[in-house]
């Protein structure tokens, strides 16, 4: 997806768009950081009772709880186009790299968006925005880390690791 970004001369990190209320609200929460977890607390996501011993699991665990469809929180998004939505997403992922890197500075973390056109010939089409975050672990990189991103052909991708 950079390239796809660079071929719009589209600099994220310099360029600003105004989330909407319902992304605001999501980037203001509460942040855990508890039993070795780290959870964007927007609703029902939770550090569980149980410690998760496997570092893969957490992984798992991060990557489920802390993912955000952008979608979800435009209302009427029927009248927006996919670049919208892509807009959005990058906003709110550059926002929440720079929360966690000044909240969490000696944690590591990815943070990935995901876009893709999802069609519903029948209603509407509109671009599919997913932004999820996890802590880098070094003994779950192997089986864990996305090996070539570029091996998604339906979809682009962009990745952010933070090593603070």
């Amino acid at each position: 997806m950079d390239g796809y970004l660079e071929d719009l001369g589209y600099n994220f990190w310099e360029k600003s768009v105004d989330l909407t209320d319902g992304l605001n609200r999501i980037i203001k929460c509460k942040i855990l950081n508890e039993k070795d977890l780290t959870i964007l607390n927007s609703g029902s996501q939770f550090i569980p009772e149980v410690p998760i011993e496997n570092s893969i699991d957490k992984c798992e665990y991060e990557d489920s709880e802390n993912h955000f469809h952008i979608d979800d929180y435009v209302a009427h998004r029927i009248n927006y186009n996919d670049l919208h939505f892509l807009g959005l997403g990058l906003e709110f992922t550059k926002q929440l790299t720079k929360r966690l890197e000044k909240e969490f500075s000696k944690n590591h973390y990815r943070i990935i968006l995901s876009f893709g056109k999802v069609e519903d010939t029948d209603v509407y089409e509109f671009g599919n925005c997913v932004t999820r975050f996890y802590s880098i672990r070094e003994d779950a990189e192997k089986d864990f880390k996305i090996d070539d991103l570029n091996s998604f052909k339906e979809e682009g991708i962009i990745e952010i690791e933070i090593n603070n």
